[in-house]
C-alpha cells in the first residue's frame, strides 16, 4: 500500500508539472521513482513513458477543450516522432546508466536556458507555417523529440515546446497543447517497444499513470490560467531542482 500511494503522489506531481509546461511528466517522474524505489536508470525511463501516455492524454483534454492546440502541426512532428521513438527505444540498452543519467541533465539544462532566452521575446516565426521547409523542418524536430522520449524517459516537450515558440512562433499556451497531442502517440510506441524487452515496472507505472491523470487535468487547467512568461520562469527553476539531483545520483553511480 505505501508503494502504491508514494508511486500515486510522484504521478499526481508529474502530471501536475506535465500539464502546466506541456512536457508529459517525465522530468519529475524520472527521477522520484529512481529516488523513491531506487529503481535502475533505464527501468525508471521506460516506467516512466508508460505512465505517460495517460497523463499527458489528460493534460491535453483541458487544452483541447480551449482550441490551444493545431491537429496538423502536432500530426507532422508525429511522423517524425514515431521514427524516433522506435530508434531511441532500440539504442536505450546500448546505453549505460551513468551516460544516460548525463543525457537527462544535458536536456534538461540546454531546455532551461532556451527557456530563460525566451522570456523576453516575442513569438516570432523563423519559418513559415504550411510550406515545405517548415513541414520538413516539424518531421526532424519530432524525430529528435521522439528519440529523446525513448531514450530519456521524458516525453518530447522539452524539445516540441520551445521548437514551436522559437522556429515557428507558436503562443505559450498553443505550443504546449500542440506538444501534449504529439506526446501521447510517441509515448504509447517507444512504451510498447520498452514493454517488449520487459523494462517496464508495471506495479509502479499504474499508479503513477492514475495519479497524474488528476495532476494532468489540474496542471494544464492551471497553465491556461497563467501568463507565458511565468510558465515559463517556473520551468525553469523545476529543472534546476530537477538537474541538481540527478547530477549527485551520477556522481553518486560513478563511486
Amino acid at each position: 500500500m505505501r508503494t502504491t500511494l508514494i508511486a500515486a503522489l510522484i504521478g499526481i506531481v508529474a502530471g501536475l508539472t506535465g500539464g502546466l509546461f506541456g512536457v508529459g511528466g517525465g522530468l519529475v517522474a524520472v527521477p522520484g521513482l529512481v529516488f523513491a524505489f531506487k529503481l535502475a536508470q533505464h527501468r525508471a525511463h521506460a516506467t516512466s513513458l508508460a505512465a505517460i501516455v495517460a497523463t499527458a492524454s489528460a493534460s491535453m483534454v483541458p487544452f483541447a477543450i480551449q482550441d490551444e492546440l493545431m491537429w496538423t502541426t502536432a500530426g507532422l512532428l508525429l511522423i517524425g516522432a514515431s521514427v524516433g521513438a522506435v530508434l531511441g527505444a532500440g539504442l536505450m540498452g546500448r546505453v549505460n546508466e551513468v551516460t544516460l543519467a548525463r543525457a537527462f541533465v544535458a536536456i534538461t539544462v540546454f531546455t532551461g536556458v532556451r527557456l530563460l532566452m525566451l522570456s523576453d521575446v516575442t513569438a516570432q516565426a523563423v519559418f513559415e507555417r504550411g510550406g515545405l521547409m517548415s513541414s520538413l523542418l516539424l518531421i526532424l524536430t519530432g524525430l529528435l523529440a521522439g528519440t529523446v522520449a525513448a531514450l530519456l524517459g521524458v516525453g518530447g516537450g522539452v524539445v516540441f515546446v520551445p521548437a514551436l515558440v522559437v522556429l515557428f512562433g507558436f503562443e505559450q499556451h498553443l505550443a504546449q497543447g500542440t506538444s501534449l497531442a504529439a506526446i501521447v502517440p510517441t509515448t504509447l510506441i517507444a512504451s510498447i517497444r520498452h514493454a517488449r524487452h520487459g523494462r517496464v515496472d508495471w506495479r509502479l507505472a499504474v499508479p503513477v499513470a492514475a495519479g497524474g491523470i488528476g495532476g494532468g487535468l489540474l496542471g494544464a487547467g492551471l497553465a491556461l490560467d497563467m501568463a507565458p512568461e511565468l510558465l515559463r520562469r517556473l520551468f525553469v527553476g523545476l529543472l534546476v531542482v530537477v538537474s541538481i539531483r540527478m547530477v549527485r545520483k551520477t556522481r553518486s553511480a560513478q563511486a
